[in-house]
C-alpha cells in the first residue's frame, strides 16, 4: 500500500537573529519533500539560491544535510563522482562546492533536509565527513526522523531562542548519524522493517492509518509484524501509535491556539468528547487544563527572565 505524503510537504526558510552571534551556529532552512515519480525536482517554493537545475547543479554558501527515507536517486559533487542514493542514505553538502542530486525520474524519493552554517559545524564536519564520499549509509532510523520533525515544529513556531534549539537538534542529529555509521548499527533486515514502520506511523499521524496498513506497507503479514514490533519496541503497534498521538496532542495544545474540536478532527478522533476522554485517561488531566497549566508555566518563565 502506497500513501501520498505530498500533502505534508514543508519548505521553511528562516531569519537569523542575535543567537547566531552567541552560539556561532545558525539554521537557515528545514523541510520535507515527497517527490513522486512524475514530479519535477526540486519542488517550487524555494527562494533564489536554493532552487536549481539538477543537470547544471549549484553552489551554496552553507552546509546542508539531506536524508532520504524512500526511493532512489543520485548525488555528485566537485570532489565526489556520481553515486547512487537509496532509502536510508544521508549526505552532507559543503559550502562553496559544486554539487547536484536528484531522485530517479521513474521512482522519486522522500527527503528531509536542513541547511546551516557556523564555526562549530565547520570544525565538526571537516573532521567527520569525507569530501570524496559524503554519503552515510545509516538505514531508516526513527530517531533521526523524529529530530527532523522536532526541527520542523520549532521552525513553524519560531519562539524566542528557536535558533539555539534548532542548532542543538542539528548537532544531535549529526552525532547520531556519525555513531550509527561508526558502529555499523543500522540493524538487521527485520529491525530495519520495524524502523521503517515507526517512521510510517510518525509521518501518517494525521491520517486514518492502521497497524494493518503499516504491515502491508512494509510487506509483512500483520501477525509477524505485530510480534516483531513488540519484540523490538516493547509495546504493540497500536499502543505505539497512541503514544505518538498523545505526544502530538500535547504539542498542539502547548504550541498552537487550535480548539479542542479542531485538534480532535485533525487527529481523526471520532468526537471531541472521546478525544478529551482519551487525553484525560492518559494524563489524568483534561486538555483545557493541560493548556492552561502550560500557559502558566510559560508566563512564570517569562517573568523570571525580567
Amino acid at each position: 500500500m502506497d500513501f501520498d505524503r505530498s500533502k505534508h510537504n514543508v519548505i521553511k526558510y528562516l531569519p537569523t537573529n542575535n543567537d547566531e552571534n552567541i552560539w556561532s551556529m545558525s539554521i537557515s532552512g528545514i523541510g520535507f519533500q515527497s517527490i513522486d515519480s512524475k514530479d519535477s525536482y526540486p519542488l517550487k517554493g524555494h527562494p533564489i539560491g536554493y532552487t536549481f537545475n539538477p543537470e547544471r547543479g549549484r553552489i551554496i554558501d552553507e552546509f546542508a544535510l539531506v536524508y532520504i527515507i524512500k526511493g532512489e536517486g543520485t548525488f555528485s559533487s566537485i570532489t565526489c563522482p556520481e553515486k547512487r542514493l537509496s532509502k536510508g542514505d544521508a549526505f552532507f553538502i559543503f559550502p562553496g562546492q559544486w554539487h547536484s542530486y536528484q531522485p530517479k525520474p521513474n521512482i522519486g524519493w522522500d527527503e528531509y533536509y536542513v541547511t546551516f552554517h557556523g564555526d562549530y559545524f565547520e570544525y565538526l564536519l571537516n573532521k567527520i565527513v569525507n569530501n570524496a564520499n559524503p554519503i552515510f549509509h545509516i538505514g531508516i532510523n526513527d530517531q533521526i526522523v523524529k529530530h527532523f520533525g522536532e526541527m520542523l515544529d520549532c521552525a513553524r513556531a519560531q519562539r524566542t531562542g528557536f535558533q539555539a534549539v534548532l542548532a542543538g537538534i542539528v548537532m544531535h542529529t549529526i552525532g547520531l548519524i556519525y555513531s550509527i555509521s561508526k558502529n555499523q548499527d543500522s540493524g538487521s533486515a527485520s529491525m530495519q522493517k520495524i524502523q521503517e514502520a515507526c517512521v510510517l506511523m510518525r509521518e501518517n499521524i494525521y491520517d486514518k492509518f492502521t497497524p494493518e496498513d503499516v504491515a502491508e506497507s512494509i510487506n509483512m503479514s500483520y501477525s509477524n509484524f505485530r510480534k516483531s514490533f513488540k519484540q523490538y519496541t516493547g509495546i504493540a503497534p497500536h499502543q505505539y501509535m497512541l503514544q505518538l498521538k498523545l505526544s502530538k496532542i500535547k504539542d498542539l495544545l502547548s504550541s498552537t491556539d487550535m480548539s479542542i474540536q479542531d485538534i480532535a478532527m485533525k487527529l481523526n478522533f471520532e468526537s471531541a468528547d472521546y478525544f478529551s476522554y482519551f487525553f484525560r485517561s492518559k494524563t489524568g488531566i483534561n486538555p483545557l487544563s493541560y493548556r492552561k497549566e502550560i500557559e502558566k508555566q510559560r508566563e512564570k518563565a517569562q517573568k523570571n527572565l525580567h
